[in-house]
């Protein structure tokens, strides 16, 4: 990552670490379960989560693998996860200081490498997924999952523009063909990929990156004005004095090279 981009997501995520702890898509989405569920971790698998916020994935994979680091380029996201670790009594769970596109492990030190809904934030997601490949053992797995946006390249544009009024941090969610795609071409196997839909409550979402109110009445004021293409992603519905808006996500399960 450049130092700038490595700059706003520490400062994003270093002030929201606590939120993000709490946070019901992040700590017991749908796409953890299914995650889990897809990759089947082995007892004697050794693992990374990489990009882990508040640790989330590391956590629920940890009681089935020998052991996990938990690595994150913030501080305070992985303080945090060291604390519901320990409240966990997770003994077998480490955390580390890492930058998702340079890692600091040797190459082929894991059997399983998570990072869920973090893809979004790197300015080189081809390098990223290179340092994954790297560091995976042969047919070691992948477990990824992100948000996903329709192939309309201007629908792709508005909603990218979207995510990072709100989120400085944010760089770009692709359509599904192009991440698949960018998977395989660092060298690991699509197994299986599963679309699900997930729908956000617009204040907390909001809330949740600290956006002012002046940032919310513009986040509202093109949710309002969205383009034709992303009213089945976004599927916008106001009730209860709110807006509630759905995203996309993707779960993918690949494997490096052959076992």
């Amino acid at each position: 990552m450049s130092d700038e981009q490595k700059d706003k997501t520490r400062t994003q995520f270093g002030a929201s670490a606590d939120a993000y702890a709490t946070s019901d898509i992040h700590a017991r989405g749908e796409s953890l379960a299914m995650l889990l569920a897809l990759v089947k971790p082995q007892g004697n698998w050794h693992a990374l989560d990489v990009a882990t916020g508040a640790g989330h994935t590391a956590l629920a994979f940890a009681p089935y693998v020998a052991h996990i680091v938990a690595a994150d380029l913030t501080q305070e996201m992985l303080a945090k996860t060291a604390e519901l670790a320990a409240e966990r009594g997770l003994t077998n769970l480490e955390t580390r200081v890492a930058d998702a596109e340079q890692l600091p492990f040797e190459e082929s030190a894991f059997d399983l490498v998570t990072c869920r809904l973090a893809f979004h934030h790197f300015p080189n997601p081809r390098q990223a997924l290179g340092e994954f490949a790297r560091v995976l053992k042969r047919g070691g797995v992948l477990g990824f999952t992100d948000n996903i946006v329709v192939p309309d390249k201007q629908a792709a544009g508005y909603y990218n523009a979207y995510e990072k009024l709100r989120d400085p941090s944010h760089h770009w969610v692709y359509p599904l063909v192009r991440l698949q795609s960018m998977v395989e071409e660092a060298g690991l196997k699509v197994q299986v990929a599963r679309q699900l839909s997930k729908e956000l409550e617009f204040h907390a979402w909001a809330d949740r990156q600290h956006a002012s109110e002046t940032v919310k009445e513009k986040l509202l004021e093109m949710m309002r004005n969205i383009p034709s293409a992303l009213e089945p992603l976004f599927a916008p519905r106001w009730a209860d004095g709110t807006l509630y808006f759905s995203l996309w996500e993707v779960v993918i399960v690949a494997q490096k090279g052959g076992a």
